[in-house]
């Protein structure tokens, strides 16, 4: 058997995806009886998602459309006078959808990805993990040893923390490991971490920087609309 855990990254990036995000939340669905969901995962897309509506917002906020030159050839015209009601119609549309974004932000059941992701949490399908304060000890530990998952560039221990969640629970439970992640964290020291679950669970770790990596390993066939999705991440 296999479990699978899903890094907080794959479901941020959600965020920017082109096709519905619902859409992809139902691949993730065909995954969900292998899922492992740390809590610290659920406190880290909380944290960033406000971040990414309030660029978002932000982003709509400033837009508007191109200058034309105010020439009478120009502003003279029939034309013009349409389009400047068309404009007017347009910027009440931006500020409409820019509080539209900003309302999702303190009112997340209106956000369709945090809405999917709270339903991934909730599903009984779905194990979820809590950690204790001897996770965080540990992991402090193996920060202070320079032991991987870790970021140079990071003084928190997030990833090293999710680390000792999965290596305690799947020490007992016979079971190889898929780590869905696009940070190089994990990717960068492989070897070691490869090595350690080996020791820790007699079984094997595998490292995917897509959805669609995970579901070809479990024998699972990807949406288009997934392969759409990741096809323009990568690009």
């Amino acid at each position: 058997m296999t479990k699978i855990f899903l890094d907080t990254n794959i479901f941020l990036g959600i965020y920017y995806a082109e096709v519905d995000p619902g859409a992809i939340f139902g691949d993730i669905g065909q995954l969900k009886a292998h899922l492992l969901l740390p809590d610290f995962v659920y406190e880290e897309f909380v944290r960033n998602r406000d971040r990414i509506l309030e660029t978002f917002a932000r982003s709509v906020h400033g837009a508007d459309i191109e200058a034309l030159p105010s020439s009478f050839l120009v502003a003279g015209t029939a034309e013009y006078a349409a389009l400047q009601q068309m404009g007017e119609e347009y910027s009440r549309r931006v500020r409409i959808l820019g509080d539209r974004i900003e309302s999702m932000v303190a009112d997340p059941e209106i956000d369709p990805v945090y809405a999917a992701f709270a339903g991934l949490l909730n599903d009984p399908e779905v194990i979820t993990l809590s950690r204790t304060e001897s996770h965080v000890m540990r992991a402090h530990r193996r920060k202070l040893l320079g032991n991987p998952p870790k970021s140079e560039r990071k003084t928190t221990i997030g990833d090293e923390v999710i680390w000792e969640m999965l290596l305690e629970l799947l020490e007992g439970l016979d079971e190889d490991l898929i780590l869905v992640t696009q940070d190089n964290t994990y990717r960068n020291h492989i070897t070691y971490l490869r090595e350690e679950y080996r020791e820790r669970t007699g079984k094997t770790l595998f490292v995917e920087d897509s959805i669609s990596g995970s579901l070809y390993r479990m024998g699972l066939e990807p949406s288009e609309v997934l392969l759409r999705y990741e096809e323009k991440e990568e690009r």
